[in-house]
């Protein structure tokens, strides 16, 4: 099922796989957490999860009355998962973090990737829970400029400055993440430029795994870009945004998405990918990975 469809649901499945876009993964395992927050819950996060352990938890009876409720936290599909799932006695919540597409279970629920609208909505919610109000133009600019992923994060450190936020305290406030401040150096990297001085300072005050997400995030529109222009053969993407942009930054945008093939575009966000899942899995060498990514990019034959 999909994520209206699970929504729609007025009994939860007891047991249910979850796997796909990673915002709403993160977000559906902190909606349920506080669903069951009194219930007899234990969590399993990657190393953690212990296959005698979490059989034990699903089949003891609790000691305080209620129901017993695990949830795994995963990248991989760890052997007999599927025998966890045959027990009817409590909840057992998957989220699965993985590339491939799982199969051991019938009751699953897939995330797709938020939009404008999704992402809105989610802004408003969080607004109204740190007690902030933020205009349509600050919303949209946050959008735009962060990973769904960090949108959290950046209104809590919103709701620290002031109560009512327009897009000038936005653009002060999380400047370093804006896609303006890295695209300059994307564009760089794209052309196969020298970038390491710029790159330096960068780092200075951004942290690495936020810019890797932004060049993925650049890589993708430029592959969207590449499509349109395919598809319409308008070299405007005023048709595709809705907006116009500046000229030379519309220039710079069409003459480097059809710089690129599609298999190169496929190589390039399939490599990227698993360089950003592989660092927030693995985090004591997330820095090694992002020095890892960048040399790959450097060294990327169509650049």
């Amino acid at each position: 099922m999909y994520k209206k469809e699970f929504d729609s649901l007025k009994e939860i499945p007891k047991k249910i796989l979850f796997y796909g876009n990673e915002f709403y993964l993160q977000k559906y395992e902190d909606k349920l957490s506080k669903k069951f927050e009194n219930e007899n819950i234990i969590k399993m996060s990657y190393d953690e999860y212990d296959m005698e352990k979490a059989k034990i938890h699903l089949n003891e009876n609790s000691l305080f009355g209620g129901e017993n409720v695990l949830i795994i936290k995963h990248n991989k599909i760890p052997p007999g998962i599927d025998k966890l799932f045959k027990n009817k006695n409590s909840y057992l919540f998957f989220f699965y973090y993985g590339n491939k597409l799982p199969k051991f279970t019938k009751t699953f629920v897939r995330f797709f990737e938020p939009d404008i609208r999704e992402l809105m909505m989610f802004i408003d919610e969080k607004s109204n829970e740190l007690n902030i109000t933020l205009t349509k133009e600050a919303k949209i600019f946050l959008i735009k400029s962060i990973e769904p992923l960090f949108l959290e994060k950046e209104l809590e450190k919103l709701s620290l400055y002031k109560k009512d936020i327009n897009v000038g305290d936005v653009k002060e406030l999380v400047f370093l993440y804006k896609e303006d401040t890295f695209e300059d150096i994307i564009v760089s990297i794209l052309k196969g430029e020298d970038f390491e001085d710029k790159l330096k300072n960068l780092l200075i005050k951004v942290d690495f795994a936020r810019f890797l997400s932004a060049i993925t995030r650049y890589i993708k529109d430029l592959y969207k870009y590449h499509l349109y222009i395919k598809k319409t053969g308008n070299s405007s993407l005023k048709g595709f945004l809705g907006y116009q942009l500046p000229f030379h930054i519309e220039k710079q945008r069409v003459a480097l998405a059809i710089k690129f093939k599609e298999k190169d575009y496929y190589e390039l966000l399939k490599n990227m990918m698993d360089f950003e899942l592989r660092m927030r899995l693995g985090k004591s060498i997330s820095e090694a990975l992002f020095w890892e990514a960048i040399v790959y990019l450097k060294t990327f034959n169509s650049f």
